[in-house]
């Protein structure tokens, strides 16, 4: 897209990419504007996560290049081609449906119109209809809140690390191992259960969790086992999964039950119940440290390998940046479909978004995203909203990247916060790896560009005066 697009048209008359950019990510629709030859010529936000792909990626290629895994996709490449060609439906891997609207609007001259493909997400109409529709506020907000249940169709593309545990994962739970699910507070352990529930479960197959932070032993079996002629969560979950969450709570003299469950399927009510097999599907999930809690003698080695057949460990949302714009627009699309006036998050406040380390992970992105809905109505000043947004709090286990470089500036002129943002990485990779061409090797990058950026005086760390620009180590 060239500066001055539609220069005369009612809606874009703008000077600038930036401009046009802003007003079409406005829509609630996908949109995809293609050149007369047929490459992306623009994709916004929105129509990247229906499709799966990255807007960056995609703009400058040919549509005919792009290979969303979309039902009908083909159809949609020729009804492109062809000038009669009418919309099509696509359909996703997760089983949405998505209706393709093809569009022609004038351009800059008369001989070049421009071709968009409006993307239509019926899920979101139909909520839209029942809304409409007068249907209970609270129906509609719960309905509104799955909306921000995972897109893992589109975070497998967008996060290798994330498409490797979800893989092994499904061919575990293909072959009826039990599962492990670790990973800091926040990363969506529960999310990656269900989903793998939903791999192997029919539509009404339970999906029963069970909190196993319990008060006590009693209360724990009660629960899990039932009693006086009340079926357990055990018993709940029958020809579907039960998900033990947070197991590392389970109260020790409770274990012994568990691991007898585990080992032979016979359910024993505390209250001496006849025993009956069970065919539950288990799922466990803990932030702690299991094999830890072995060594101090709070958790059972047998239990845990009971339930540790397949670990997976759920990687935090630092290590993945590249999800959080795509999280940012899916909670943004959530809180909108419940405004009058859409919530717009400005490019810059996206950069300083995606530079912070979340140690609540994607828990507290959602919570920024909900305030940020919130503050942007009082104020549009970065460094205001950014002190009361990004207050991160030091939860233990987990290990920020940011953690050393304290609390974001104030001062937020974006080049200095990005160069002191990669000092701070620089400094710390050379304390852990003793040398800066180690260093370069771990963060992937040459060793020039290690001394070039460690004789930055500007982008040094000043809070410790003892500390020199060239931290670490005497020669490169």
């Amino acid at each position: 897209m060239s500066d001055g697009i539609w220069p005369d048209h009612p809606v874009f008359s703008v000077q600038t990419r930036q401009e046009a950019e802003a007003r079409l990510e406005l829509f609630d629709d996908g949109l995809v504007l293609l050149s007369g030859d047929g490459h992306v010529v623009q994709m916004t936000s929105e129509a990247a996560r229906q499709l799966g792909l990255r807007a960056q990626w995609a703009e400058g290629r040919a549509l005919t290049d792009l290979s969303p895994a979309l039902r009908g996709w083909e159809a949609l490449i020729a009804a492109v081609s062809d000038p009669h060609g009418a919309d099509c439906l696509l359909k996703r891997e997760d089983g949405r449906d998505i209706l393709a609207v093809l569009r022609q609007m004038p351009g800059p001259a008369q001989d070049s119109p421009v071709r968009m493909i409006v993307l239509r997400d019926l899920s979101g109409l139909d909520y839209r209809r029942e809304r409409a529709g007068g249907h209970d506020p609270a129906r509609s907000h719960v309905m509104a809140e799955k909306r921000t249940r995972p897109d893992f169709v589109t975070q497998r593309r967008l996060a290798p690390d994330l498409h490797r545990v979800l893989s092994r994962g499904e061919r575990a739970i293909l072959q009826g191992a039990r599962i492990l699910i670790t990973g800091e507070s926040g990363v969506g352990k529960t999310e990656v259960a269900k989903f793998l529930h939903g791999t192997v479960a029919d539509a009404d197959a339970p999906f029963v969790v069970a909190n196993c932070a319990s008060s006590s032993d009693a209360l724990f079996a009660r629960a899990l086992f039932g009693g006086d002629g009340i079926p357990g969560l055990i018993g709940q979950a029958e020809r579907g999964t039960l998900f033990l969450d947070e197991v590392a709570e389970i109260p020790l003299s409770a274990q012994a039950l568990l691991l007898r469950f585990l080992e032979d399927g016979l359910v024993t009510s505390p209250t001496g119940g006849q025993q009956r097999v069970a065919n539950v599907r288990v799922i466990a999930a803990t932030n702690g440290d299991l094999r830890q809690m072995i060594r101090d003698g709070a958790f059972r080695a047998d239990l845990y390998y009971r339930l540790a057949v397949v670990p997976l460990r759920v990687p935090p949302l630092r290590d993945m940046p590249t999800l959080i714009d795509h999280l940012i627009n899916r909670f943004l699309q959530t809180i909108n479909q419940r405004r009058k006036t859409p919530v717009l998050v400005s490019r810059r406040m996206r950069e300083v978004l995606a530079d912070y380390s979340y140690p609540g992970n994607i828990r507290e992105l959602l919570n920024i995203v909900q305030k940020l809905a919130i503050f942007l109505e009082e104020t549009d000043d970065m460094a205001e909203l950014m002190e009361d947004l990004l207050s991160p709090i030091d939860i233990p286990g987990t290990e920020r990247a940011g953690a050393e470089s304290g609390p974001v500036s104030a001062t937020f002129e974006l080049k200095s916060e990005v160069r002191r943002y990669e000092r701070t990485l620089i400094d710390r990779a050379i304390r852990i790896h003793g040398s800066k061409r180690k260093a370069a090797q771990a963060l992937g990058v040459d060793i020039g560009t290690i001394v070039r950026k460690t004789a930055d005086p500007v982008a040094a760390n000043t809070d410790d005066p003892k500390k020199t620009t060239n931290s670490g180590e005497n020669k490169p």
